[in-house]
C-alpha cells in the first residue's frame, strides 16, 4: 500500500496546479484522475471552445466583413471537419505538454477513479485494477458536469450537449440552444458564424442574468443584428423527435396570445442549463463530509470541509465556475492552507470572468445593480469603443468599457464589450487585487493606438480630466 502527504483527486486546473505546488514543496504527492489530465477545461471546455470560436471569428470576418474592407470572394466553402479536427490538434498538443510538465515534477499519477474507504484512504479502481492509498491530507478538485432540465435528456443524435458539439463536424441549419449562460451564449456566437440558424431560449427574465444590464442590453443588440432569437422568460417541453428534426413547444408572454405557447422545429437541440458538481462516486456521506442542498460540498474560507484533514476547491465547492479560480484556489490552498497554516482572508477572491463570443465579455467585481442595492456610493462611466483609435481602425466600433469607483476612486466593478475586451479585463484586476485607485491606471503611459486606452481614458473621465472623450 503506497503512503503520500496529499493526494489530490481530480487532474483539472485546480488539482493539477494544487499537485505541482504540493511537489514543489517537498510533499510527497498523488494525482488521481478518472479520465483526462487537465480536465473538462482542457479536453471538453475551455481550450476546444476557444479554438472553434476563433474559427468563427474567421468565418465571421469572411462572410460579413471581407467586402467592406476591400476583398471580393466570390466564394466561402466551410470543411467543418477540419475546423473540429483544428480544435482537436490544439488540445493534444496542450494535453502533451501538460503530460510532460507533470512527468517532471514528482508527482505520482494514478489513472482511475477514487473513493473514500476513510478519511485517510482511498481506494483507485481503474478498467484493470485496484489500489488502495493511504494519504494525510485530501484535496477534492472533481470539478462539474452538464446538468440538463427534465425531459431533455440528451440522446446524442438531435438533443446535444456541449460535449458532443465539441467532436461533431455536422452544421445544422438550425439549433435551439437551451439556457442563456456564457456556454450558450458562446455556442449561438459559433453557429451564427457559420450561417446556421439560432435560437436562445432561456428561463429567466434576461440571458446572462448576473451580468450587468448595459452590457446585456448591448449584447441582446448585437446578437438581434446576427439575427439570432433570443426568448427570456421562455420554457421549452419536447413534443416529437423526428427522424432528423425535433419539435419543441416554447411557453412565454411573448408567444401567441392565445395560448401563450408557440411551436417550433430545429434540426438541433443543445442543452446548456448549468452544471452541477462531480461527487457522486466519492463515497462522501460515510465519513461525513457535508454538502448543501444542491450537492457541492461545503467549505470554509480555507477550503476546510466538515472533516478535518479533507479540502475542496474549483467547481465542486460552487461559486464561480472557472478554471483560473480553481487554480488561485489549489495554490492558495497548498501555500498558504496546508503549508504555512495561514487563514485565508474572509473576503472572497477578486476573480475576473470572460465570454468569448463577438462582441466580446470580460467583468469583475460588482454591478451597477449590486452597488444600489448595497446601497454603495460610487460613480459611473460608460467609455465606448468607437471613441478609441485603434477600435476605429480596425472597424470594431461596438462595445463600451465601463467602471464603477467608490469615493475613493477604488474600483468596485469593471465591465467591458467590445472585441478585445477578454484581453483587457487583467488590468482592472490587477487594480483591484492590489486595492489601488484609479489613479495607478492615470499614472500609468498606455502605448497609442491600444484597445488599453479605452481604461485609461475611463479613468480620466472618472477623475473629471477626459482627454478624448
Amino acid at each position: 500500500m503506497s503512503e503520500f502527504e496529499i493526494a489530490i483527486i481530480g487532474g483539472g486546473p485546480g488539482g493539477y496546479v494544487a499537485a505541482i505546488e504540493s511537489a514543489k514543496l517537498g510533499y510527497k504527492t498523488a494525482l488521481i484522475e478518472k479520465k483526462d489530465l487537465g480536465g473538462t477545461c482542457l479536453n471538453r471546455g475551455c481550450i476546444p471552445s476557444k479554438s472553434l470560436l476563433k474559427s468563427a471569428e474567421l468565418a465571421d470576418e469572411l462572410f460579413n466583413k471581407a467586402k467592406q474592407k476591400g476583398f471580393l470572394i466570390e466564394k466561402i466553402t466551410v470543411d467543418f471537419n477540419k475546423v473540429i479536427e483544428n480544435s482537436k490538434r490544439n488540445v493534444r498538443r496542450l494535453k502533451s505538454g501538460l503530460d510532460v510538465l507533470l512527468t517532471k515534477k514528482d508527482i505520482t499519477i494514478f489513472d482511475g477513479k477514487a473513493r473514500f474507504i476513510d478519511k485517510n484512504t482511498l481506494e483507485i479502481k481503474s478498467q484493470n485494477d485496484k489500489k488502495i492509498i493511504k494519504t494525510k491530507n485530501i484535496v477534492i478538485s472533481t470539478g462539474s458536469k452538464p446538468s440538463f432540465p427534465p425531459g431533455l435528456n440528451p440522446d446524442g443524435l438531435l438533443i446535444v450537449d456541449s460535449d458532443f458539439i465539441l467532436d461533431s463536424g455536422e452544421l445544422p441549419s438550425n439549433i435551439c440552444i437551451v439556457g442563456g449562460g456564457y456556454i450558450g451564449i458562446e455556442f449561438a456566437y459559433l453557429y451564427s458564424s457559420f450561417g446556421v440558424n439560432v435560437s436562445i431560449i432561456e428561463k429567466e427574465e434576461s440571458i446572462l442574468s448576473s451580468l450587468d444590464a448595459d452590457i446585456v442590453s448591448e449584447l441582446k443588440k448585437s446578437y438581434k443584428k446576427r439575427g439570432i432569437k433570443i426568448y427570456e422568460s421562455t420554457s421549452i417541453e419536447l413534443k416529437e423527435i423526428g427522424e432528423s428534426s425535433v419539435e419543441v413547444e416554447l411557453l412565454s408572454p411573448e408567444s401567441n396570445e392565445e395560448t401563450n405557447t408557440k411551436l417550433a422545429k430545429y434540426d438541433k437541440i443543445l442543452i446548456s442549463t448549468g452544471r452541477i458538481p462531480n461527487t457522486e462516486s466519492l463515497n462522501l456521506d460515510s465519513i461525513g463530509v457535508l454538502k448543501d442542498n444542491f450537492g457541492f460540498i461545503k467549505v470554509d474560507r480555507n477550503f476546510k470541509t466538515s472533516v478535518d484533514g479533507i479540502y475542496a476547491i474549483g467547481d465542486v465547492i460552487g461559486g464561480l465556475m472557472l478554471a483560473h479560480k480553481a487554480s488561485e484556489e489549489g495554490s492558495l490552498l497548498i501555500n498558504d492552507v496546508i503549508a504555512s497554516n495561514k487563514d485565508l482572508p474572509n473576503s472572497s477572491l477578486i476573480v475576473p470572468a470572460c465570454i468569448y463570443c463577438q462582441p466580446e465579455i470580460s467583468y469583475i467585481g460588482i454591478t451597477e445593480d449590486m452597488a444600489k442595492a448595497k446601497k454603495i456610493k460610487y460613480d459611473t462611466v460608460k467609455y465606448p469603443f468607437k471613441a478609441n483609435g485603434k477600435s476605429l481602425a480596425t472597424d470594431d466600433m461596438v462595445g463600451f468599457c465601463k467602471l464603477l469607483v467608490d469615493e475613493d476612486k477604488k474600483i468596485l466593478g469593471g465591465h467591458i464589450i467590445g472585441r478585445g475586451a477578454t484581453e483587457m479585463i487583467s488590468e482592472i484586476a490587477l487594480i483591484m487585487s492590489n486595492d489601488l485607485t484609479i489613479d495607478s491606471i492615470i499614472k500609468t503611459i498606455h502605448p497609442h493606438p491600444t484597445l488599453s486606452e479605452i481604461i485609461f481614458e475611463s479613468a480620466l473621465v472618472l477623475n473629471n480630466s477626459p482627454r478624448n472623450f
